[in-house]
């Protein structure tokens, strides 16, 4: 989510759109997942990390420990919780310490890398009512919606074209609700882990929409993004490389669960 400001006219020219710059709920996922790995290489040379300036050492199944205990406290969003700038529950927050408060309480599709990665950092029965939520929030035909339509940030439409609306002018919404297809493979590999035999028949209901659009679109591919409601966009890409790798991948767990 890397889109920053480019309109004068607007007030937008060098603002991030959507900084995130708090600890991304997708990167400890990823990082969970590196560490996790490095801990069971014997033969990896290097078994620390050093700060020398605080004279510290970490090992990296200490590190991957102190994730795994750490992530449901400080990123899920319970039915209990409280906090005054939270917009809905039983989610996974999107980031933690993030600049502008707010941005930690928003409900965009990161969360679903950490779930595919590092699934073992979730409690099955948030992750499930997680899911359960970004059903219903974000997930469309073809992809999944980078932000949840009830946000006031909103704007599902991406024209990437100069206005005087700061929202959107040179494509500054382009995170922020347009449905990309990529996340929808984390999506559905989250569900097929964490949702059993109602995750499978979910999953071949959703996929069977993109076999239609590979077989009518010319380039037998599928898009960068969507615009709302999965409307064509006539600034994405129309054949993206990682929309077809994220799904391949969940056709190949598929056939794993298959067989």
């Amino acid at each position: 989510m890397d889109k920053m400001g480019s309109s004068e006219g607007a007030g937008n020219r060098g603002i991030p759109s959507t900084p995130r710059d708090g600890a991304a709920v997708e990167i400890i996922g990823l990082a969970a997942a590196v560490l996790r790995k490095l801990a069971l290489m014997n033969e990896y040379e290097h078994k620390y990390v050093e700060n020398t300036k605080l004279n510290q050492k970490l090992s990296y199944l200490d590190w991957y420990s102190a994730i795994q205990k750490n992530f449901e406290p400080l990123f899920y969003i319970s039915s209990t919780s409280s906090d005054s700038l939270l917009n809905l529950r039983n989610i996974y927050k999107d980031t933690v310490g993030a600049s502008n408060n707010f941005g930690d309480f928003q409900l965009r599709p990161n969360f679903l890398i950490a779930m595919v990665v590092a699934p073992e950092l979730f409690n099955p029965v948030n992750a499930l009512a997680a899911l359960e939520i970004a059903k219903e929030k974000l997930v469309s035909s073809l992809g999944v919606k980078t932000l949840d339509k009830s946000d006031w940030n909103y704007n599902g439409n991406y024209y990437n074209v100069d206005s005087s609306d700061y929202k959107s002018a040179g494509g500054f919404n382009y995170h922020q609700g347009p449905e990309w297809v990529w996340p929808m493979g984390f999506y559905l590999r989250a569900r097929l882990r964490f949702s059993g035999a109602d995750g499978m028949l979910e999953t071949k209901q959703i996929l069977s929409k993109h076999y239609e659009h590979l077989k009518s679109n010319p380039w037998r591919s599928l898009p960068e993004l969507t615009n709302r409601d999965g409307v064509f966009c006539s600034a994405s890409c129309s054949a993206q490389a990682w929309s077809c790798g994220t799904i391949l991948e969940v056709l190949h767990e598929l056939e794993k669960l298959d067989t």
